[in-house]
């Protein structure tokens, strides 16, 4: 768990986050929501990661219109097969193999569309780019997030 991550919430905040995520409200949903009904101005990675830290999963529809619980492997295999980055191009994110002084990680990232950047978490578990040129797609990063994920569980 990320330093700061569980902090940023109290607990009826985290109650609707479990139950908008059980109303099948996507992640950008969650943040809109939580931004417009709670004043708080949450990363779509912080709400990923805060996501994370609780265990709260979203609900998603298969194809057979059941509820089903979509783990963090079904979101990127979906991801993967809908998205239109991942036909065109996949987004690259490199780790740094010498992290940036005052970062606990940093990287690089290339999208398929030509923006590129260094990303950067920091001690608080704050997330932010430098060097950033171009920009990229809602799509694209979605699957840059997606990727920076799966990049972490394996570091």
């Amino acid at each position: 768990m990320m330093a700061g991550m569980s902090t940023m919430v109290n607990e009826q905040q985290l109650a609707a986050i479990k139950a908008w995520a059980a109303e099948k409200v996507d992640l950008n949903g969650i943040q809109k929501k939580l931004q417009s009904e709670f004043g708080l101005h949450l990363t779509y990675m912080e709400v990923r990661f805060l996501m994370l830290d609780h265990g709260i999963e979203l609900v998603t529809e298969t194809e057979k219109g059941t509820p089903e619980a979509s783990s963090p492997d079904a979101q990127q295999q979906t991801m993967q097969e809908t998205s239109p980055v991942e036909q065109s191009g996949k987004v690259r994110v490199e780790l740094d193999d010498l992290q940036l002084p005052g970062t606990l990680l940093s990287g690089k990232a290339h999208f398929p569309g030509g923006a590129e950047g260094a990303w950067q978490i920091d001690q608080l578990g704050r997330f932010g780019w430098s060097q950033l040129s171009g920009t990229p797609s809602a799509d694209e990063m979605q699957s840059f997030q997606q990727e920076l994920t799966a990049l972490l569980r394996r570091a």
